[in-house]
């Protein structure tokens, strides 16, 4: 308790100890919980050589998705960097030493290795340079410091961790979105809805996923472009789609007007429409026909137009279940035959050699050009 330690960049410079200024400290039966603030650690991984002085897993990613993020949210918004994601350390001792006021101790900790959170220690090195230590002090991180051991349990468990990680997906993250809530406590009868599983309909428990709700909200949405619909029509777009909750799009879909009914609404118009494209003939499907097989959402969406859009979640005196029985079908194989036409017309050299229908009928700058130019 009583050594004397140099400054931190000496200790580094050594591989001797680091000297932490923690704001809280606790010590526990597995270790140390250690809160400090990002200005505390802004040398601990600045170094060429930290990753092997470390004895990190891995050396820094670079910029990587993940790491982006975290420098992004370091510099906009710092106390939320620490909010999630702790820093694990191992080290031989920890030892407290009084400062010289009170509740200013300071933490030795000797023998320092890195066995989880090395990106986040690296991104606080690279950022230190513009961004001030009083910014850097709003980002308060907790760190566990495991001795003896629980250092080495701690090491072969974090080693191991990746393949016990279940990683969040932007659908599980809908559960996040106040809209998502309201129509989830909405009155479904004897349904229900959850952004996980989807709807769970009718007597018998028949289900509409998530991917369908999505799609068929898509399909309905009001705007006389079809953005939404052509972002639906594949995962990769519905992953876009969820994963942005600021955006105009998923505004679009996802609102605060929604409701079960018109849910239920947009599923049967859109399930009918689709009912209705697997009717057609085969040989409507050759040659520009492929458009039915390649973009059938934009054919859905442009039959679901001429329904009173902006009442599809509200109480109506529109007949929606017989305009979807019965009008729906025979509209939806007038817009696939409107727009193949129109696609043959303004397209012809789509499918010659060189070019590909499926790679082409998906785009969403052929669905806006096709949208605009039919009626």
């Amino acid at each position: 308790m009583n050594t004397s330690y140099p400054t931190v960049e000496r200790l580094i410079a050594t591989d001797s100890a680091v000297s932490l200024r923690p704001v809280q400290v606790a010590q526990l039966g597995r270790g140390w919980a250690v809160d400090v603030t990002a200005a505390d650690l802004d040398t601990l991984a600045a170094s060429v050589d930290a990753p092997r002085r470390l004895a990190a897993k891995r050396g820094y990613l670079g910029g990587t998705e993940a790491n982006v993020e975290l420098a992004r949210m370091l510099e906009e918004r710092p106390e939320d960097f620490g909010a999630a994601g702790q820093i694990v350390l191992g080290a031989e001792t920890v030892e407290i030493q009084p400062g010289p006021r009170l509740f200013a101790d300071t933490l030795v900790v000797v023998g320092l290795e890195c066995i989880d959170g090395f990106q986040r220690l690296r991104i606080i090195a690279d950022v230190r340079g513009r961004l001030s230590p009083e910014h850097l002090r709003k980002a308060v991180i907790r760190l566990e410091i495991r001795c003896g051991a629980e250092r080495e349990r701690a090491r072969k468990a974090y080693d191991a961790e990746d393949r016990r990680r279940n990683g969040s997906t932007a659908q599980d993250r809908l559960i996040r979105c106040p809209n998502i809530l309201r129509l989830m406590q909405g009155d479904w009868e004897k349904d229900d809805f959850d952004p996980r599983r989807g709807v769970t309909a009718g007597p018998h428990g028949s289900r509409f996923s998530m991917d369908d709700v999505t799609s068929a909200l898509a399909c309905l949405a009001e705007g006389s472009r079809p953005v939404a619909a052509n972002l639906a029509a594949t995962p990769e777009g519905r992953r876009t789609l969820w994963g942005d909750r600021n955006s105009a799009v998923y505004r679009g879909v996802f609102h605060g007007k929604m409701s079960p009914v018109g849910v239920m609404r947009a599923v049967e118009a859109w399930r009918t429409a689709h009912a209705a494209l697997n009717t057609m003939p085969t040989k409507s499907r050759r040659g520009h026909g492929h458009l039915i097989e390649y973009a059938p959402e934009l054919i859905c969406w442009k039959a679901c137009r001429w329904l009173p859009l902006r009442s599809l979640h509200s109480k109506s005196h529109f007949a929606w279940d017989r305009a979807i029985e019965r009008d729906l079908p025979a509209r939806t194989v007038k817009a696939a035959e409107a727009l193949v036409a129109q696609y043959r017309s303004l397209h012809p050299e789509h499918g010659r050699a060189g070019s590909s229908y499926k790679s082409e009928a998906p785009k969403l700058d052929l669905w806006t050009e096709l949208a605009d130019s039919v009626m």
